[in-house]
């Protein structure tokens, strides 16, 4: 079992990319509660993102990682307007379409927007490829570790993203209106509450911070691909689960602990090398583990008598 020293750094590593699944998390369930829709295609979109910004920076399949310089540099904002553009036009344009169906056939409408931006990326650049952004960023030692302060940055955004949301969905009209939703889309629609612009301002929003996860990612990563980028989501809707689509606070700690678990699991060799191969699994056991812990206890109530 490897020592304390060696798996500081898993940890750190681990507190990073849990904090993205926690941003991610949070846009899952914010845009759930006022749509509908569970967005499974949350990492295609950020992978189209990323394709789109390598390829401006000058990346080539012999240049993994194109340098940053001049004018470069502000092609990291647009990595966030064009994952906030994609969501909108999803949102605004076919998402409707499925507005009268239940929530599965909505989230499966996300699914099909993820292969066809999977077909267009393959179609496009070797996606088997794997390849990096440059992001600058610099370290410093704590206690013997290395620690990057993109590191400490993914976790400093992920705190402010679940306290700001929270804040957000509280104290502003727009915020209101979408509680509002959550709880009654045809009675809000009927008080007055503008409900295709709400819908539009959360697919906006989830943009957003798809944006802002993509452009930390490339800095977690040695090197990324297709696969690794998409499929990223699916941690995330692990968290998302156990904070039963709605807590947001539940979420983010339940996206750090699969962060942790996952990383905490990598450097196991020897006769416990099969923990580090299962530790993909990790997202799977939390969620399960947390909907069998959440129905534990199910009360019916027949004959006007409740029964468990």
């Amino acid at each position: 079992m490897p020592d304390s020293s060696i798996l500081l750094p898993f940890l750190i590593q681990g507190l990073a990319f849990g904090a993205m699944y926690a941003v991610t998390g949070t846009s899952i369930v914010v845009l759930y509660r006022t749509t509908g829709v569970v967005n499974l295609a949350f990492g295609a979109i950020g992978s189209m993102g990323v394709h789109i910004v390598w390829s401006l920076m000058g990346g080539s399949i012999m240049v993994p990682e194109p340098q940053v310089s001049g004018f470069r540099i502000l092609l990291y904002p647009a990595l966030v307007a064009i994952c906030a553009l994609l969501f909108l036009v999803y949102g605004r344009v076919f998402a409707p379409l499925l507005d009268k169906r239940d929530a599965l056939v909505k989230s499966l409408g996300t699914v099909a927007l993820t292969l066809i931006l999977m077909g267009i990326m393959k179609q496009r650049w070797d996606t088997s490829k794997p390849r990096s952004l440059h992001f600058p960023k610099s370290t410093f030692t704590v206690g013997g570790t290395v620690v990057s302060t993109n590191q400490i940055l993914a976790l400093l955004f992920a705190l402010a993203v679940v306290i700001g949301v929270g804040q957000y969905l509280k104290r502003t009209d727009t915020g209101t209106a979408m509680r509002a939703i959550a709880n009654n889309r045809e009675t809000s629609g009927l008080l007055g509450v503008p409900v295709r612009r709400v819908e539009a301002i959360a697919w906006f929003g989830a943009g957003l911070l798809c944006g802002c996860v993509f452009l930390l990612l490339p800095s977690l990563f040695k090197s990324m691909d297709q696969a690794t980028l998409t499929w990223f989501v699916i941690p995330a809707l692990a968290g998302a689960i156990v904070g039963q689509l709605r807590s947001l606070w539940v979420t983010f700690g339940a996206s750090l602990l699969i962060g942790v678990v996952e990383s905490l699991l990598t450097p196991f060799s020897g006769n416990l090398k099969f923990l580090s191969e299962l530790r993909r699994l990790t997202p799977v056991v939390v969620a399960v583990v947390a909907i069998l812990w959440i129905s534990r206890r199910r009360t019916v109530v027949l004959a006007g008598r409740e029964m468990t």
